[in-house]
């Protein structure tokens, strides 16, 4: 049962993280760093949504690999093991290349979402591969 509660915790750190990176694209414009919304993904707004998921994902995503780990107590951490509560993100990385691949990337709102579970998505791939094998180390030594 554990095993299936994990995947979901991991994709559940999705969207606190969607908020915050809004968040501070929000602050970004009120401050004046950003210009007016357009409706179109440039490369400022991609700079903030890149800087917001490294400097607030970074950190989240390894509480929740924490907390996973706590959950299941993996001594043996395996690549199965990554897959399996990497699931959902994976998942969402090959829905939003499908519907860039079927219609193209149009660069409005809804590209601008997509493009930012997709970055979120690979960071929680890349923290939850480095907090397993980071662990996976510690027992072989």
């Amino acid at each position: 049962m554990k095993k299936l509660i994990t995947p979901i915790i991991n994709v559940a750190f999705l969207v606190p993280l969607t908020g915050i990176t809004v968040g501070v694209e929000m602050l970004a414009r009120e401050m004046g760093i950003l210009g007016e919304y357009e409706g179109v993904i440039n490369t400022s707004i991609f700079i903030t949504f890149l800087s917001g998921i490294i400097i607030f994902g970074i950190p989240l995503f390894w509480l929740a690999n924490a907390l996973m780990q706590s959950i299941e107590k993996l001594q043996s951490p395996r690549i199965y093991d990554h897959l399996r509560q990497s699931i959902f993100h994976f998942l969402i990385i090959i829905y939003s290349s499908s519907i860039w691949i079927s219609r193209g990337f149009r660069g409005n709102e809804e590209d601008g979402y997509l493009l930012l579970w997709l970055g979120i998505s690979l960071i929680a791939i890349a923290i939850n591969y480095i907090f397993l094998f980071r662990k996976r180390k510690a027992i072989v030594t």
